[in-house]
Order: structure tokens, then sequence, then C-alpha cells
């Protein structure tokens, strides 16, 4: 999912430190009275979006707040030089969010109190919270619990807005689950590892005798078919070294053994036996006791929808934010 939290860019897009609060550093909306309208005059607009606008000192505040961690390591003589570098990026993540926002009103989305009051109450119950200690979170912040439910209100109507146009077109088909399948097996799961067992004959030197191996090995399919023990006609008939443990080779990892041997295992489902087939080395009998790994596409459909999906919402996130940009009216001042 991707993060709606502003990132520090220019900090390797680190985590945000107050991870037990997910509170999005939003813009407050101005109020148009003399004292606001004056405050900004003695302030300074830095970016106009649409019909609303940015404040120095309100991005000087997100900067302070969400880089508070980085800028306590930060030499005092060297935070303003710090802090300048980061008003780009910040700025830049400041005007998405209030498209967003826009969009969001724009389309009839709201936010509840109970939305609000559920949410909070999860948070609390992830972190063992009480009202009491999550209020003292809050001013060890410098916030109100005002504060903290208003920007957490806000950064529910930026789920809501993404979930209505963005996530909720995102559709993945059964073609692209069995095309990213085929070209990502490998990755997607471990090797295919079969353990077997195995009745062999070792091929003759002369090519007019297979036809009496065949007809051994022919004898011997129909005793287990009967109900005969796999293992104990082994040890009795099959004239490979394993045939001391019954003929169990153990586990083989696909490409360590005869490919005849492999195809014909893979073919099987566990427990079952496969008919005599040649490889180079002589006759086979098989009996496949167990497979791991090299989970087919059906075991995987998750996973690759995960994958896939994430990518399909992250470029169609990117491209429905370069579509608000386009129709808004943007003037940045720094």
């Amino acid at each position: 999912m991707i993060d709606l939290n502003l990132k520090l860019k220019a900090l390797n897009t680190r985590k945000l430190r107050f991870a037990a609060f997910p509170v999005i550093l939003l813009i407050m909306q101005m109020c148009f009275s003399q004292d606001a309208y004056s405050a900004v005059l003695l302030d300074r607009i830095i970016a106009v979006v649409n019909n609303e606008v940015i404040t120095w000192s309100e991005l000087r505040n997100v900067i302070a707040l969400e880089a508070k961690g980085y800028l306590g390591r930060v030499p005092e003589n060297e935070k303003e030089a710090v802090m300048k570098d980061l008003e780009r990026s910040f700025l830049s993540e400041l005007v998405e969010i209030k498209l967003q926002l826009q969009e969001a009103r724009k389309t009839g989305l709201d936010v509840s109190g109970s939305d609000i009051d559920g949410a909070i109450a999860d948070i609390k119950k992830k972190f063992n919270l009480t009202d009491e200690t999550l209020i003292k979170s809050l001013e060890a912040e410098g916030m109100t619990l005002e504060d903290y439910r208003n920007r957490f209100g806000e950064q529910i109507l930026l789920t809501k807005v993404v979930n209505f146009e963005v996530k909720n077109s995102v559709v993945i088909t059964d073609q692209e689950l069995a095309e990213y399948y085929e070209a990502n097996k490998d990755k997607l799961s471990d090797k295919e590892r079969l353990r077997i067992r195995q009745i062999f004959f070792a091929a003759p030197k002369d090519a007019s005798q297979k036809a009496a191996v065949e007809a051994k090995a022919g004898d011997i399919i129909k005793r287990l078919e009967s109900g005969e023990d796999f293992s104990k006609l082994a040890e009795q008939f099959s004239e490979d070294p394993s045939r001391q443990f019954g003929g169990d080779l153990g586990y083989i990892n696909r490409g360590s053994a005869l490919k005849e041997v492999e195809d014909a295992a893979a073919a099987l489902k566990t427990g079952e036996v496969s008919m005599p087939f040649w490889s180079s080395a002589g006759l086979h009998i098989i009996k496949l006791e167990d497979k791991t790994g090299g989970e087919g596409l059906d075991k995987l459909k998750d996973k690759i929808k995960e994958i896939l999906f994430e990518k399909a919402f992250e470029a169609r996130y990117r491209e429905w934010k370069a579509g608000l940009k386009e129709k808004a009216y943007i003037e940045m001042k720094l």
C-alpha cells in the first residue's frame, strides 16, 4: 500500500518517526478573519493551490515536526541550511496533499466523528494506549487531542479519495496472473524437490535383451497393482544401490537427476507409481513419495495478485496525481 504520509525524500525516504500515531501533516485551513489575514501578510505565502494557500510558517512547522529526530542530530549552526534544503521536497508533498483533499471534497466524500473515533480506538488497542497515555504522547509532540483528531480526519479523507478514485479502478485479470507466473515462477517459489523410490534394471549390453527386461518390469507392475509393497520389491529386484534402502533415493532437486526420471516423477501425484520407462541408464519404475516447493499458479495466485496490484496501483496513483496537477492552478513562490 502506498504511504500517504509525508516522507523525507532527502533522508532516503525513511519511515515517519511518528509511527505509533499515523498523523498526516496537513495544511491547516485559514480563517478569513482580519487577524488571520494580517498573519498571512506578516508571514509569506509560498504556494497557491487553486483557491487555497500554503505559508512559509506552515511549511517550516511541518519540517520541524516531521524531521525532528533527524534535525536533533544536526549541529545547531547547520540546522537552518538543512531545513532550507528540505523545503522544496516538503512543499511538493504539501501541494499534492492539498490537491487530493480538494478533490475529495469536490467528490462529496467526508469523514464523520465516528470514523475518527474508530480509527483512534484501533490505534490505542494496537499500541496498548489509554486516553491518558495517548494525550501525554501527543503533548510531547506539541499537539492537542483536537489537533490529532483534525489531522487524523484528513488522513482518513485522503485514504477514502484514493480508494474511490484509484484503488477501486485497479483490476488484475487471470491472463495477467498467468503471464506473470510464467515469466517469474523461478523467483516466486523454492525449487521443486522430489522424494523418489525406484526399482531399476540396468540397460543390457545386447539390445535384444531389452524385451526380457521389460517383461520382468511388467511382472513387478502386476505385483504392485495387486497390493505388494514397493520398497520390498525394490529390495528384492532393483539393480540400483538404493535397493538396500527400499529403493529410496531421498529428495532430489530438479536438474540434479536424469531428465527422464525427473519428468516421470513430476507427472505423478504423491503416492503414485509410474509405468516402466527407459533412460540412457536403464529401465525404471518409480514411486513419488513426496513433493515440496515449486508451487503452481493456483497456490501462488494471491501472492502474484498482490505484486501486480501494487505495481498497477502505484502507476495509477502517479497518473491520478499528475492529472490533478494538470487541471489545477498552482503557483509556487519558494
